[in-house]
């Protein structure tokens, strides 16, 4: 492949790394899109509560770290000189593990690793890996000298540089097995983004800590966004250390990784030896800093970035000129033009332009730039971009399990520049078996050539062929199907937060009330409410959508929107369907006589059904409402009538006309509803006028009452009486065809439309919608209340935190939590505890598809 030193010089673009270059790219614009996306909401709700440095953590003492258990079975592979032995014992370890799978089930992150609980007697002990962390402070000067790291590469040896690595392992063994053993002379650039994702950021950091003691020069490792303490907590890396740890060991062991390794870490490498003419080039894992505060021109390497105190968290208020400059190198995209440069890049950093790049590299006097950060769009290895002045590489293949992607290094030589090299990491029994059978009995050329041949054929030495040779490697069909089940979670999320929206968006293009639009005219009201949202969420997706989530043509919306609802941890996805069960009563009342319809509701013959009444009644006809949730319906009622507690005929009118779909649509129904109006007219309830055409009390109206009554109406006095038959022949298609009308048909008829539509809208309100929205700025709160993170707060701090999000809704001028809300969720976090386990509380919110459960 081309050297990126000759693109370089001649100005051209290395072939396949154009970020228009595959017909692939769309298909891994959504998983890249989804990530820029929650990565976007966490940075803008969590920067708001950040002031120092430090906020949320808190060093551990001397004394704790004293405190913590040995006797771990390979403790004694962390030892000075067993760098080697634990590089070829690793993939044995582990060799159990399940594949990471983080992409299509975000409850998984972190959490790729076997052993579990058992993981500090079975693997590695807390205090054999604090003192691998401990490290940290011989490696890297800690003020701002060394900020940057001068790497000169000289003859006879060679530097690999990695991209983003997300605690896949897996890759990082792989790496090692195909490209050669770190060492003095085969050197390897971390270029940040270790942590994070996948379950084994740990191993990672053990293993390439390991390595830099016992062999000082052949590992360098480089600070990435993730390498901070705040997206440690949302992304995944704080969740693997208290899996394998506890909360205390794993607390303890976290925040002496945020305090100590993380901010020590350089944030920009120089790489000197490389290109011909004495040209140099650097590598910092985001990007270009550009309209940072006070800025007035390119920012220069040895003046700006050696002044910046890096000794701070990465995602945190920006205060001044240097935390701007910091926060972008580590977090800031590139942009083709002005336009992409608007796009999307709240939260991610400011993104820069070709001419930015072209600057910087003036300003500092080297050739291009080098960094990572984000997948590659069109699923490579790496990109170029801004006319081959930066170069993206990424190294997770098939990053998260769901996207596809192949992983890449640029290999660097002294005088021919950079070449891209591209790989996917086996799994672990492959990868078991690889290091096995190869690893210390081959040489670096066997090794590579073995490694070669199972990524072309899918199988290594001594096995047997394949028919045909893998001439690209293939995106696996788990992976496919793992990304339609992210970008289906996705939409399905955003859905949840846009629902009142969405609601009314649809409502708007339903000209009769019907509940139901064509599919057209749904694709383009979901566009207009959630693109503005995220971008990735296009025509081509919905339409695979609808075909994925089995909707008709035209959508039933009231069904559609109510099918996703948010869920606590303790809520399974077997948790009630109100809407469902509700309207299972509904069909086992349609046919009750009203006057015992009355005497259930109301046993005490007030008129009006209290909370306790409408509780009791549910459980006669076997509906499967727990009494909390009844009582949050019986709410949601009373907010929809305005009234509390409920008259009877309220009541009736509300399980009437309350379903998942609404009534039919006929010639009938511009009748049913004048009737209706006509009832309004003359101050009566539905219900009311039911009981007064019923004359002889047996709780239905007859065809001569339903006669007598409608003439009673200016609008109906002179109706014959075939149009009165085909009339109640209406009326009983709402329930049963007995040639007598009930209470619920006769309400659900004449009520109207919009009526039913609004309560549905009111339906779709959901207790935890603000929590599952707020949901990074509330973990970060609630962290500041937990120094010592063992994911443990008081009920009364959750509830502080509750009121600091009430407050900031406020501020926005958003909608609120009511006081009942925030005890009731308080006491869906608590579970009856005096504490609360916020980590597994904010993390186990997920949204569930009622239509295919």
């Amino acid at each position: 492949m081309e050297g990126l030193f000759e693109v370089f010089f001649s100005g051209r673009e290395l072939k396949g790394l154009s970020p228009r270059s595959s017909g692939s790219s769309s298909w891994a614009a959504s998983g890249a899109g989804v990530e820029a996306f929650e990565e976007n909401r966490i940075n803008d709700q969590v920067m708001g509560y950040m002031s120092a440095p430090d906020d949320g953590t808190q060093p551990p003492t001397a004394t704790e770290l004293q405190s913590l258990p040995g006797g771990g079975a390979y403790d004694a592979l962390l030892e000075p000189g067993r760098s080697g032995d634990l590089l070829a014992a690793m993939p044995e370890i582990f060799r159990n593990d399940p594949p990471v799978r983080c992409g299509a089930n975000a409850e998984l992150v972190g959490l790729s690793c076997a052993f579990g609980e058992r993981y500090a007697q079975q693997a590695f002990s807390p205090a054999a890996v604090a003192r691998i962390f401990q490290l940290a402070g011989r490696f890297w000067n800690p003020g701002p000298a060394g900020n940057v790291q001068r790497l000169p590469i000289t003859t006879g040896s060679q530097l690999f540089i990695v991209g983003d690595t997300h605690g896949q392992l897996e890759d990082v063994l792989w790496l090692f097995f195909k490209y050669g053993k770190p060492s003095a002379t085969n050197q390897y650039l971390f270029n940040g983004d270790i942590v994070d994702r996948g379950g084994h950021s740990l191993e990672i950091l053990l293993l390439l800590m390991a390595i830099k003691r016992d062999i000082p020069n052949s590992i360098h490792l480089q600070r990435g966004n993730h390498e901070d303490v705040q997206c440690g907590i949302h992304f995944g890396f704080r969740t693997e250390m208290q899996s394998k740890f506890g909360c205390q060991a794993g607390g303890l062991l976290w925040n002496l990784c945020g305090n100590v390794v993380f901010p020590l870490m350089p944030l920009l490498a120089v790489v000197d030896g490389i290109l011909t003419g004495g040209r140099r080039f650097a590598v910092l894992h985001g990007g270009v800093p550009v309209d940072c505060p006070g800025q007035t021109g390119p920012i220069r390497i040895d003046e700006d970035i050696m002044r910046i105190d890096r000794g701070r968290q990465t995602l945190q208020a920006t205060h001044d000129f240097f935390s701007h400059v910091m926060f972008n190198m580590l977090w800031s995209d590139p942009a083709e033009t002005m336009e992409g440069k608007r796009t999307n890049n709240h939260g991610r950093g400011n993104r820069f332009l070709p001419e930015d790049t072209v600057a910087f590299c003036s300003k500092n006097e080297i050739a291009f730039v080098v960094r990572s950060h984000e997948v590659p769009r069109n699923l490579r290895g790496a990109v170029a971009a801004h006319g081959s002045k930066i170069f993206t590489v990424f190294s997770a293949s098939n990053y998260m399990g769901s996207t596809g992607n192949k992983g890449g290094v640029f290999f660097c030589e002294v005088g021919k520049g950079l070449s891209l090299k591209e790989h996917w990491a086996p799994e672990w029994p492959d990868l078991s078996r690889f290091f096995a059978q190869h690893f210390k009995t081959k040489n670096a050329t066997e090794r590579f050539a073995i490694a070669e041949e199972y990524e072309k054929f899918g199988t290594g030495a001594g096995d047997a062929a394949c028919a045909s040779p893998r001439t690209t490697l293939p995106v696996p069909p788990a992976a496919r199907q793992q990304q339609e089940e992210r970008d289906a979670r996705f939409v399905m999320e955003r859905i949840c937060e846009n629902k009142d929206q969405l609601f009314n968006q649809f409502r708007s293009l339903d000209d009769n009330f019907s509940g139901r639009i064509p599919k057209d005219k749904w694709v383009g009201a979901m566009l207009a409410q959630l693109q503005p949202v995220s971008d990735c969420i296009t025509p081509a997706l919905l339409d695979k959508l609808h075909a994925y989530w089995g909707l008709s043509d035209p959508v039933g919306y009231v069904r559609f929107l109510h099918r996703f609802q948010i869920r606590g941890p303790d809520q399974s996805d077997g948790a009630p369907d109100l809407m469902r069960e509700v309207s299972r009563l509904r069909r086992q009342l349609i046919d009750a006589p009203s006057q015992s319809l009355e005497r259930l509701l109301d046993p005490d013959g007030d008129r009006t059904v209290s909370q306790q009444e409408f509780i009791h009644f549910l459980p006669q006809f076997n509906i499967d409402v727990p009494p909390q949730h009844a009582g949050a319906l019986y709410e949601t009622m009373c907010a929809f009538c305005r009234q509390d507690p409920l008259t009877l005929d309220s009541t009736v009118l509300c399980l009437s006309i309350m379903s998942r779909d609404p009534p039919p649509v006929n010639q009938w129904s511009p009748i049913a509803e004048q009737i209706g109006a006509e009832i309004l007219k003359y101050r009566q309830t539905y219900a009311g006028a039911f009981r007064i055409w019923d004359t002889d009390r047996d709780g239905f109206l007859q065809l001569e009452e339903l006669e007598q009554g409608l003439q009673q109406l200016p609008a109906t006095k002179h109706i014959d009486r075939n149009t009165i038959v085909n009339f109640m022949d209406y009326m009983e298609g709402m329930g049963v065809t007995n040639r007598r009308v009930s209470m619920f048909e006769f309400v659900r008829a004449v009520a109207p439309r919009t009526l039913a539509l609004e309560l549905h809208s009111s339906m779709l309100k959901e207790l935890l919608k603000r929590v599952w929205i707020c949901r990074p700025a509330l973990q970060t709160l609630l962290a500041q209340y937990d120094r010592r993170a063992a994911n443990t707060v008081s009920v009364s701090e959750f509830r502080l935190c509750l009121e600091e999000i009430n407050n900031q809704l406020e501020q926005r001028g958003r909608p609120v939590l009511s006081d009942a809300q925030v005890a009731s969720i308080c006491e869906i976090a608590a579970c009856g505890s005096r504490t609360i386990k916020y980590d597994r509380f904010i993390s186990g919110l997920h949204v569930i598809d009622l239509g295919r459960s």
